[in-house]
C-alpha cells in the first residue's frame, strides 16, 4: 500500500495512520495523508527499495 502525502503530492510506503517505509509519521497531520494506489515517488531508503 502506498500512502499520499498531499501538500507535497509525495508518495511513500506504508498506510494511513502508520510510519512510512522512511520513518515519517502519518498520525502527524493526519489530514495531510491519504491512502492511494499511485507509484511510490519517495527516492528515501525504505520508501523507494
Amino acid at each position: 500500500m502506498a500512502v499520499k502525502h498531499i501538500p507535497t503530492n509525495e508518495v511513500h510506503k506504508g498506510n494511513k495512520g502508520g510510519t512510512t517505509g522512511c520513518g515519517t509519521d502519518t498520525k502527524k497531520h493526519s489530514t495531510h495523508w491519504v491512502d492511494t494506489t499511485a507509484k511510490i515517488t519517495c527516492d528515501k531508503n525504505g520508501c523507494k527499495n
